[in-house]
């Protein structure tokens, strides 16, 4: 591979704003707004136009409105035909418009922040080391109308409203902070920010705006104040991933009690192909001399942050959405880019060979959350982020044929990662869990929210099991190794901060190192002791249970 050169970080002034603005300037507000109502017309012949090729109702209802019912008794090619005619006519003068009204746009960009934050009267969380950290990262395909048509997704000033319904409306698996892709209409994005920011105290949104109106993509929402946001552009991108802007976004979570965390969000190159798959793998590079210089400064500067955290889209999947698995896949290779410092926290519970959850070892959280409306026996924690297959509960008619003929094909299809960075792997355990939101408020719906899944990481350090260690009794497990272990757990963490421990007693080699890690180091010392493997199978299963945020219920998972 070709040697990457990588971006120079540029850490920004963010001024805060108490709602989603286009533009700091009013002359560029001007410019702006008198720009959209002029293009208005264009994005109708285009909406229009695409969905010549697209499905009737983008997303498919299981419920018909009357209008609906009334337009299907007109046949479809009288209703294809009209489209067309509208657009043949409309198209001249509608382009007419939107030249001037894109030009008005592009003008009005030029005055927009590089990076805009909005900060809300919701008071600013502070880190409790037993409730540990949320984090989820998301692509909620926000397209444009006639992208999204071709795509099959519903409105997106509608799934925006349903996107934050189904984020926020139980408190116990609100996320901390959700790191978003694909925010680029604007209107979906500014009524997604307002239905946020009643939640979250700091938004990072509009990152990166190009000329064309399109930005990064990028988005975050946090309960825990930012201290500063970066953001770095990808050298290389192709195809209509030129449009937009795509790079790394770097933001500093300021957590309470001189603690910080960094996280990265970020999207890459689209599409399948050699020539992308090369670009993806060029934009890891990247990624990885970015965070790795990150961490240098830092270094050099004294700075030590309490974790550090990788997610995003990164179009790179073991299985394509068609359910073809490759010898080598992208995946992999994804991996080698990123380098040994990363590590993927959805492995840590989940089997490498067919992505489905360890049962013995841990189980899901948020199924029952998720699925409310889905009978229990039914429930199940997805295993692919791409929508389709991925944990429905009927034979899915969106998209082609070849869906419908094949539901289950995108089951292993993961675009959506969560990592952790350097050292941080050794402190923070992980409980990951694809997402399946919005089946129990919109249970109608045959679509889902986005056509990917998200991806919720709960992390805990050391520090936040203490409750739960110091309930384990070495008695009920019957191997001398385990009993062991457990008596250097409950020494090293099962103890209030307070308690006068003997240094003597303790191990050096636990300090700060998740209780987790030194389960999973004996169990692998012992992989071929069937008795023990079990007994630390169970034991970890009762250390992770503590990680549940839902109040009083556990998981269920039959997938």
């Amino acid at each position: 591979m070709p040697a990457v050169q990588p971006s120079k970080a540029q850490t920004h002034y963010l001024p805060s704003d108490n709602d989603y603005v286009y533009s700091h300037n009013r002359f560029g507000r001007g410019c702006h707004y008198i720009g959209r109502f002029l293009s208005r017309p264009v994005s109708l012949v285009a909406d229009s136009a695409t969905m010549l090729f697209a499905h009737e109702r983008p997303g498919k209802s299981n419920t018909t409105s009357e209008s609906e019912k009334q337009k299907q008794n007109v046949p479809l090619w009288a209703r294809k035909v009209a489209r067309a005619t509208a657009v043949t006519l409309f198209l001249v003068p509608s382009l007419a418009l939107g030249m001037m009204g894109f030009s008005l746009r592009m003008i009005g960009n030029l005055f927009r922040n590089e990076i805009s934050l909005i900060q809300s009267a919701a008071l600013p969380a502070v880190y409790k080391p037993e409730r540990g950290l949320h984090l989820m990262t998301y692509n909620i395909g926000l397209m444009p109308s006639f992208i999204r048509n071709l795509n099959d997704l519903r409105s997106s000033q509608q799934r925006s409203h349903e996107i934050a319904e189904a984020l926020t409306r139980n408190p116990d698996v609100t996320p901390d902070v959700v790191c978003f892709q694909e925010a680029f209409d604007q209107q979906a994005t500014k009524q997604l920010c307002k239905d946020l920011s009643g939640h979250y105290h700091h938004i990072v949104h509009s990152v990166a705006p190009r000329e064309t109106g399109l930005s990064s993509g990028l988005a975050i929402a946090s309960k825990y104040p930012v201290k500063e946001a970066t953001f770095r552009p990808f050298s290389d991108l192709a195809a209509e991933d030129q449009l937009a802007n795509k790079g790394l976004l770097r933001i500093v979570l300021d957590l309470g009690n001189n603690k910080t965390a960094v996280v990265y969000n970020t999207h890459l190159q689209a599409k399948d192909g050699k020539t992308y798959e090369t670009i993806r793998y060029e934009e890891l590079l990247q990624v990885r001399e970015w965070v790795e210089e990150d961490s240098n400064n830092d270094r050099r500067n004294n700075v030590h942050h309490h974790g550090t955290f990788l997610m995003g889209d990164l179009n790179s999947a073991r299985s394509d959405e068609q359910g073809v698995m490759s010898k080598k896949s992208e995946y992999e290779n994804a991996m080698q880019a990123l380098g040994e410092k990363f590590s993927n926290s959805y492995y840590y519970t989940h089997d490498k060979g067919n992505d489905t959850r360890l049962l013995d070892r841990s189980e899901s959280f948020f199924v029952n959350s998720d699925q409310d409306t889905i009978k229990s026996e039914d429930r199940r924690e997805p295993n692919g982020t791409w929508y389709l297959g991925a944990g429905n509960r009927m034979d899915q008619p969106w998209g082609s044929r070849r869906w419908k003929e094949r539901p289950k094909v995108a089951e292993q299809c993961i675009y959506d990662y969560q990592m952790v960075y350097g050292d941080s792997e050794e402190k923070w355990a992980s409980h990951a869990e694809i997402r399946q939101l919005g089946l129990d408020i919109y249970n109608d719906l045959e679509s889902g929210l986005s056509d990917h899944l998200p991806v919720s990481v709960i992390y805990r350090e050391a520090a936040g099991f203490s409750a739960a260690i110091a309930s384990l009794k070495p008695e009920d497990f019957n191997a001398p190794e385990v009993r062991e272990l457990v008596n250097k757990l409950k020494h090293a963490y099962g103890h209030q901060p307070s308690d006068q421990i003997s240094e003597n007693i303790r191990d050096p080699e636990f300090a700060g190192v998740n209780p987790l890690r030194k389960i999973a180091k004996l169990r692998d010392q012992y992989k071929r002791e069937s008795l023990i493997v079990n007994e630390l199978n169970q034991l970890e299963k009762i250390v992770r249970q503590s990680m549940n945020p839902v109040s009083g219920t556990s998981g269920s998972d039959t997938g």
